[in-house]
């Protein structure tokens, strides 16, 4: 049940009509294939919902009263304001939604396009009709895998009625660009979804949005001479395939120094395992003070002392393995505990293997 993996990324990441409404933007050609993006399918996990669902003993397959069904409804139905959900459809769309092997979802941009593809059904269920979607996931699933697979279902239905509520009233706003948008939106995700979840749902969309909207303003702007013009669209496409554009980088310049860090990394002779590992704590912690909410200025003055000891020790006579194990340790000296385990889990854990140039 696994099915494409790749068609799924595609459908999930670049897909920005999905997200907010009507706008979008493209680039007059192709996008950079990101590293992060990797059509390999071997660090993925083998486990899915599909493979683990048990038919629950339930009676909700009955439709009286509950507004679900059991069968694929007609056309017809499916138009109806009060059609009938069905459980086979519910189950079909979530199939393909991984599970590591500590039993937890693995909330990727398959699981996206899984959700997606639930909510088509879904988005006319009312409350209780959620409500009873939730427990048969729940009985479907062993354990706790059936809870986060409940709770996340319900969490992104009320995301998604939530953000089509407020693209209305969006759109009454002239000054609101897709910049704005995007920000709006991803805090709307937060107040109905879990943040660490949505960071690690939605983070490669947001990094192709996040381009497309940076590329149309410097395409836009009339003080950029053409070979400004050029380097900055250089600079993006490089920011895009590094997976800078995975966090939001606003109010920090940690983002902007990793370029110049990264060579400072080579020139000291370090592994490009380390580099990559060095590189993903840093955006791992710029993802961490935007999910904590962390006031900007307290984590900027936090991260810069911790970046002078990082470089510290990185610059030291030790070996890289044990240059690795004490940057890891100076996290705890400088961030708090919900930092550190935000840095350590905001992308699903075959993206972190896969984030390299």
């Amino acid at each position: 049940m696994a099915g494409n993996r790749d068609g799924w990324w595609l459908a999930a990441v670049i897909s920005p009509l999905v997200l907010l409404g009507g706008w979008m933007l493209w680039p007059d050609s192709p996008e950079p294939a990101p590293s992060w993006a990797s059509s390999d399918d071997s660090g993925r996990p083998t486990q899915t919902i599909a493979s683990q669902w048990q038919e629950p003993d339930t009676n909700l397959a009955s439709p009286q009263g509950t507004g679900v069904a059991d069968s694929q409804p007609s056309a017809d139905d499916a138009e109806a304001p009060d059609a009938e959900i069905s459980l086979d459809r519910l189950q079909h769309a979530l199939a393909n939604i991984g599970i590591d092997e500590n039993g937890d979802l693995v909330l990727d941009e398959i699981a996206l396009a899984s959700l997606r593809q639930a909510f088509r059904g879904l988005e006319n269920a009312g409350p209780e009709t959620l409500n009873e979607l939730k427990l048969y996931v729940e009985a479907g699933l062993a354990g706790e895998t059936g809870s986060q697979a409940a709770r996340i279902l319900g969490d992104y239905i009320n995301y998604r009625k939530a953000l089509a509520a407020a693209e209305a009233d969006w759109g009454k706003l002239d000054d609101l660009g897709p910049r704005q948008k995007l920000e709006r939106a991803i805090d709307l995700r937060r107040q109905h979804m879990d943040p660490l979840a949505a960071s690690q749902l939605f983070a490669g969309e947001d990094a192709h949005q996040r381009y497309l909207i940076a590329m149309e303003e410097v395409r836009a702007d009339p003080d950029l001479t053409g070979e400004q013009r050029q380097q900055a669209l250089t600079r993006l496409r490089e920011d895009l395939h590094s997976g800078a554009l995975l966090v939001d980088g606003k109010g920090t310049d940690a983002v902007e120094k990793l370029r110049s860090e990264r060579q400072k990394w080579e020139s000291m002779g370090l592994s490009d395992e380390t580099q990559d590992y060095l590189k993903q704590q840093t955006l791992g912690l710029v993802a961490a003070r935007d999910l904590a909410g962390t006031d900007t200025q307290d984590w900027q003055n936090r991260y810069d002392q911790f970046s002078q000891q990082r470089n510290t020790i990185l610059n030291a006579g030790l070996t890289e393995d044990e240059k690795a194990r004490q940057v890891e340790s100076l996290m705890a000296t400088y961030f708090t505990e919900e930092e550190v385990e935000a840095a350590s889990n905001w992308l699903p854990e075959y993206l972190k293997t896969e984030l390299s140039d």
